[in-house]
Formats: C-alpha cells, sequence, structure tokens
C-alpha cells in the first residue's frame, strides 16, 4: 500500500501535460544471460558471428570494459535493478530475495523509479532471477507480456551425449552443461516469443513514455538450439580459446577453489571444441533474438526516441580458466554493454568504443539522467552519461567486482583501466598488469614493485561487508 502511494504521487507530480513515448525518451533495456566477450564487437573469440550486436555497438558506445557487480546471475541483476552492491544487501548468492529483507521490501527498483515518473514499465522474460513469481518483482512492472526464457529440451536419450555428467561433482553443472540440437523452429522457443511480444509492444501506440524491459535467456547452459546455429559454427573448423598449463600455480587457494575442476575435465576429455561451438551458437542465437527487437525498433514510430541498452548479467568462462562463472577473473567479469542514445537537436551523441572501466551497477543512475529524470539519492554507483556522450571522456573510477560462495566470503574485485586486482577473504591476492597480461597468467601481487599499485586499488574496496542473506 505504502509503496503505491509513493509511485502515485510521483506520477503526479512529474508527469507533465501531454507528455508521451515521443516527447520523452524511451528505453528499450535487452538483457542477455551469461553472455561474454564472444561477440564480434569484442573480439573474445575470432569466430563469434553477432551481426546485430556488431550493429548496435557501431551506431553506439561499446564500454569494451564493462564488468558485472557479482558474476553470478541473480546478485547481479539484483543489484543492477536495485542500484546497491551486494556488499550492501547481503545478496550474494541465487536463492535469496532482496524483498525478503525487511529494509529493501519497499525499495523502488529500477523499472518502478521510471514508472514514479510517468512512464510505462513493460517486462519480458529473464530480467530478474525469474521471468515469472517472487524473483521477476511483479510489482517492479505494469505488465510482464513474457513469462518463460530458454529453449526446449531435446528428448532424454539425446542428452548429455558428450558422456561427462558423472564426472561433475557440482550437480548444478552437471546439470546445465550440455549441449545438442533440437527439432523445434527458432520461432518455437520461448526466447524468441519473448522478443517477439517486445517486438508487437513496439508496434502499438502508447500515449505514455516507456521503459520496456526484455529478457534473452540463451547463451545459458544449456546450450539447446535449432540445428541452423550449430551449422553456423563448423565443429572441425572450431578454434580453442588460449590456455596456460599450471595457470594456476601462482594464485592464492581461494582462486583455485573458485576454479574447481570443470574446466580440466572438459579440455581433457576431448569434448572442448563441442562446447566451444555450443557456446558460439547460442551466441549466435541470442544474436538473431535482439536483431528481431532492433528491426521492430527501427521499422516503429519510437525508432528516433528511444535509448537501446544491451548487457550480460556477467562473463562465462569456457575453458580458459575454468568452465563456468562464479570467480573475478576477466572471463567472468567482463560482459558486452552497449547504450545507443538517438541524436536529438542539441544532443550529438558520439559513437564508438570507451576503453574505461565501468559497472552495470552504474545503469540506474545513468538512464535516469540520460531521460532527464531526478537522480535517486540512494543509489549507489555512478552515472556514465558523461562517457555516453564523449567515450574518451577522462573518467578516474575503477569497476568493483563481489562474489561471496557459501563457503566463504565476501571476496572482491577492483577492475581500473590497467590493472585487475583481486583479494581473498581467507587470504590471498592476485594483481595482473592487464595492459601486458590480457589472460591474466602472471600474478604480480607479491612483487614489491607493484606494492603503490594494489594499495590505491584497496582504496575502492568497499567499507562495509554485509552478512549474507538467508532466508528464513
Amino acid at each position: 500500500m505504502v509503496m503505491r502511494l509513493v509511485l502515485a504521487i510521483l506520477v503526479l507530480g512529474s508527469l507533465a501535460p501531454g507528455a508521451s513515448a515521443l516527447q520523452k525518451p524511451n528505453v528499450l533495456f535487452i538483457a542477455v544471460d551469461d553472455l561474454n566477450d564472444w561477440v564480434g564487437c569484442l573480439g573474445g573469440h575470432p569466430q563469434a558471428r553477432t551481426p546485430h550486436i556488431d550493429a548496435l555497438a557501431e551506431g553506439g558506445v561499446l564500454f569494451e570494459q564493462a564488468h558485472c557487480a557479482a558474476p553470478l546471475c541473480s546478485p547481479s541483476r539484483t543489484a543492477l535493478m536495485m542500484g546497491l552492491r551486494p556488499s550492501t544487501t547481503g545478496i550474494y548468492g541465487n536463492l535469496n530475495w532482496f524483498r525478503d529483507l525487511p529494509h529493501y521490501r519497499e525499495w523502488v527498483t529500477l523499472p518502478q523509479y521510471f514508472r514514479g515518473h510517468g512512464y510505462l514499465a513493460w517486462g519480458g522474460g529473464k530480467l530478474y532471477h525469474q521471468p515469472h513469481g517472487k524473483f521477476s518483482d511483479p510489482v517492479s512492472w505494469d505488465k510482464q507480456y513474457s513469462t518463460r526464457m530458454g529453449t526446449p529440451r531435446p528428448p532424454v536419450n539425446e542428452r548429455y551425449g558428450h558422456g561427462l555428467k558423472e564426472k561433475f561433482s557440482n550437480p548444478i553443472l552437471a546439470r546445465l552443461i550440455d549441449w545438442a540440437p533440437i527439432d523445434q523452429s527458432v520461432e518455437e522457443t520461448a526466447d524468441w516469443k519473448t522478443v517477439e511480444g517486445a517486438a508487437r509492444f513496439l508496434q502499438q501506440d502508447h500515449e505514455k513514455p516507456f521503459f520496456l524491459g526484455c529478457g534473452i535467456y540463451l547463451p545459458h547452459l544449456p546450450w539447446y538450439l535449432p540445428g541452423e546455429y550449430f551449422e553456423m559454427h563448423p565443429l572441425d573448423a572450431i578454434q580453442l580459446p588460449s590456455h596456460k598449463s599450471g595457470d594456476f600455480e601462482d594464485i592464492p587457494e581461494g582462486g583455485r577453489r573458485m576454479a574447481a575442476k570443470a574446466g580440466e575435465i572438459i579440455r581433457s576429455s576431448g569434448k572442448w571444441k563441442e562446447a566451444v561451438q555450443g557456446c558460439l551458437a547460442a551466441g549466435s542465437f541470442a544474436d538473431a533474438c535482439v536483431g528481431h527487437v532492433l528491426k521492430a525498433l527501427e521499422k516503429s514510430r519510437y525508432g528516433d526516441n528511444t535509448i537501446v541498452v544491451l548487457w550480460g548479467d556477467h562473463g562465462y568462462d569456457v575453458g580458459e580458466k575454468k568452465f563456468a562463472k562464479s570467480a573475478l577473473w576477466e572471463q567472468t567479469t567482463r560482459t558486452p554493454l552497449i547504450i545507443k542514445v538517438p541524436a536529438k537537436p542539441g544532443v550529438n551523441p558520439k559513437p564508438g568504443s570507451c576503453t574505461r572501466p565501468v559497472s552495470l551497477l552504474d545503469l540506474y543512475p545513468t538512464l535516469l539522467d540520460l531521460c532527464g529524470l531526478p537522480p535517486n539519492p540512494k543509489v549507489e554507483g555512478r552515472s556514465i552519461a558523461p562517457l555516453v556522450r564523449d567515450p574518451q571522456a577522462e573518467w578516474p573510477y575503477p569497476a568493483v567486482i563481489t562474489h561471496s560462495p557459501h563457503w566463504h566470503g565476501p571476496n572482491h574485485a577492483v577492475r581500473s583501466e590497467h590493472f585487475h586486482y583481486i583479494q581473498y577473504s581467507k587470504g590471498g591476492e592476485e594483481l595482473y598488469d592487464v595492459t601486458k597480461d590480457p589472460k591474466q597468467w602472471r600474478n604480480l601481487a607479491s612483487d614489491p614493485k607493484h606494492l603503490a599499485t594494489k594499495n590505491e586499488l584497496k582504496k575502492w574496496l568497499p567499507v562495509r561487508n554485509a552478512p549474507h542473506f538467508r532466508a528464513k
């Protein structure tokens, strides 16, 4: 009741007479689950085929060093939508919901804030941790137009053809790590139906400006896809990512525990090429979904007045160091982020690439800034609108990433433009000069020459680490 009253007051106080989806800037907010840097414009894998994402990057600002707030689905998305760090909320895992915490029960999320300032907010697919139920935060939306995600599973006898399921000690990975073609067409998948729902929204007339969220589940595992996407990436031509034998000899125990054994199992099984093929195929499928929405926007009456934001919730390592997310190296923290702002009289955005480190946590204040809404003083992060307007602008801030698995934490990483620092809660550090060592193979943390660099990066670590929130 209190939340509805607050939203009503905000609407009455901020919706100008005659405001419409053609006057105020709209927002198309596209989330792609587990999308790493294997997209053409980021060059994470030379065989990535993502023409629609690449075209969006050409017309907007591509943030080459965008990093998640947490390298796991729910804490990353919760941080982005709330505008608060995991170390502030205590939401470090996938099983806890922020509104179960009394202090955050009435928190105004990013789409709610837009609703409170006269916007229509529709969401579909995976935007929070689930596309339906409590973990989709129904109160954030005027309407949830799609409550499903992903692709159909193949028949039971056609799953886990790699023969590795019993070798994975982690039951979640054992269930998820699989890839196979499916008989269904692209149009029959839940992800496509989600983007089709967004496309239909864009074909309609709307009296209010809108915030349209569209969440695509692939390339989240398992990689069950229409066969045409596997055919786009022939197995015999697949190039394997870089990997260094003995990579973990100079890192602390905390890092080795995060690495686990899945990567070693995949690499030694003779199935690594198949896994890489599956990931590339899933990325191309997700790109086709993105393209469907972007084409609908281009054909709509809103194309010249809509800010497009495309983001992945975190990276994903396909065998370079490990096989999964949930770690603090760049393979799992770096994710695509593209923001395209249409040109307006007096506004001349500069498309291009930005190498400044930014955080997904910054999206909440950034979108308020770009849409001319009053800032929310309760959120953390900072507006990167200056970098959207000029990708080469000065930016002295690093990105801070937090990961706190159930067995210890929280652990943090700090990514500046030239260095990547990791501090583990149980002791131990890593430091990489990413300008010279982009694969993070040489840990410089014990080198006295870099003591000043470490001390400078440590200044950005969270001052307060909230305890793990566990629902009763």
